[in-house]
């Protein structure tokens, strides 16, 4: 009888199929794959930092394999501190703070996710000035460390339980450690210099706004966009990107999503322009899936307003088509008239389209991670023509295609596309930073430190 419920346990065990260990623009992030429901308690451990998650009544898969560490995770194994508990320890680079553990559920069961942020995205797209450096600086990773001082040092306190009763809230912070180049030391025969001070890490602050994103899912209610050769319509995966990108974004400091919409609903085009500058927003980014007669294309690609004409004939029939959205929803087209010809010559004048232009190429290069990319291209797009902030449209990928109308409905995809979205928007923001805002009290601090360390002096007054 013994013998019977011991086989009848480890059959009904739950199993870790997959250990996954990354780290990108939105920091270092662990995928545990289940293949069922269970409960995991997660532990925090201090001297020397180590993350624990004890997963009760599980097992390990037979073909399981321990990832090579990345980002805030140097190694990951695992033991069995008792009979039916699998435990897997992630040891850490420093002590940085997971956030709060999370289930998602997959097509392959549910999957428990931990993310630890950092703040390499400014330090990896800042410019560095090519000075030489008296000294070197400490190790930014210790200087991320020492700015945690809200880190709970309690070695047994619990994190996260109960995967089964209900999602956890997660959140992502944008980049991971990394190092900056310091140069060549200057040779100093008489004197020693003093250590250099460590580059300052503003965080928000009294006084200080956040960059607004206006995020827009493309098409929504009776319009439902392209339809993939499976089904699946264009406006169900715009509205998911746009969800995962507003959740990246709120999720990084000093930044703040506004979404068009947040349901299966119709804007007309016109609207959605003015709901991003009821926002206030720095920057409107209208989410949309491409499609094609030709089943075979794919890419991502990135379209911006023009006034003089289309980059192209594809460039042209794409607006076309995208402008038709509000003949479908039924919205009376307005003409052209003096008002629209006056917005429009004051959005070239006052240097929008270029911006909307660089703010693209950022947005473009940071989708080559993800897959093939086309080129940023130019027409005359209705959604983008009222615009008075940099603007753009991005193509995701084709749903006319089988491979990436898959891809496009693949909750880990679209989460990759945010990632790279919103790594380009933070590449754009961080070389022109708005006044007010934490990425210019961040371009200003650089500017001091660099100053100071080749004795140049710097302008306190504002930021670069």
């Amino acid at each position: 009888m013994l013998l019977a419920a011991l086989c009848w346990n480890l059959a009904n065990a739950s199993e870790i199929k997959q250990l996954r260990v990354e780290t990108g623009a939105t920091g270092t992030r662990v995928e545990l794959q289940l293949d069922r429901p269970g409960d995991y308690k997660v532990i925090e451990l201090r001297n020397p930092d180590r993350l624990v998650v004890d997963f009760a009544d599980s097992r390990l898969a037979r073909n399981l394999s321990m990832p090579a560490g990345a980002g805030a995770v140097k190694a990951v194994r695992t033991g069995q501190p008792q009979p039916g508990i699998v435990r897997v320890v992630f040891d850490l680079a420093s002590q940085v703070k997971a956030m709060p553990p999370r289930i998602e559920t997959t097509a392959a069961g549910p999957r428990l996710v931990l993310e630890w942020p950092g703040d390499a995205a400014v330090a990896l797209t800042t410019p560095v000035i090519a000075a030489p450096i008296v000294a070197a600086k400490p190790d930014p990773i210790a200087e991320i460390a020492k700015a945690s001082a809200a880190v709970e040092t309690d070695p047994g306190k619990v994190v996260g339980k109960a995967a089964t009763v209900s999602e956890l809230p997660g959140t992502v912070a944008t980049g991971v450690p990394t190092r900056v180049a310091t140069g060549k030391p200057e040779p100093m025969p008489t004197e020693t210099p003093a250590a250099a001070a460590p580059i300052p890490r503003p965080v928000m602050q009294a006084g200080m706004r956040p960059l607004v994103i206006s995020i827009d899912a493309g098409h929504g209610g009776q319009d439902p966009g392209a339809i993939g050769p499976n089904g699946n319509r264009e406006k169900n995966v715009t509205l998911a990107i746009a969800r995962e990108l507003a959740r990246q974004i709120n999720a990084t400091p000093g930044m703040k999503a506004h979404l068009t919409r947040d349901a299966d609903v119709f804007i007309p085009l016109n609207r959605r322009a003015v709901l991003a500058r009821g926002a206030k927003a720095d920057i409107f980014v209208s989410i949309h899936a491409d499609a094609a007669e030709n089943r075979s294309a794919t890419g991502s690609s990135v379209y911006v307003m023009s006034t003089r004409g289309a980059s192209s004939q594809r460039a042209r029939w794409l607006a076309d088509k995208e402008n038709a959205a509000d003949l479908i929803g039924g919205v009376k087209l307005a003409a052209t008239g003096d008002t629209l010809k006056s917005v429009l010559l004051d959005l070239t004048q006052s240097g929008q389209m270029k911006a909307s232009s660089d703010a693209a190429a950022h947005v473009l290069g940071s989708l080559g991670s993800v897959g093939k990319t086309r080129r940023v291209e130019h027409a005359n797009f209705a959604v983008l023509r009222t615009s008075d902030v940099p603007a753009m449209l991005v193509e995701t990928g084709f749903i006319s295609n089988h491979g990436e109308e898959a891809l496009l409905s693949s909750p880990d995809y679209q989460r990759k596309l945010a990632t790279a979205v919103l790594a380009g928007i933070n590449e754009y923001f961080t070389r022109q930073p708005p006044p007010g805002t934490l990425y210019a009290a961040r371009a200003h601090a650089l500017q001091v430190s660099q100053a100071a360390s080749t004795g140049t002096g710097a302008n306190s007054g504002g930021s670069p």
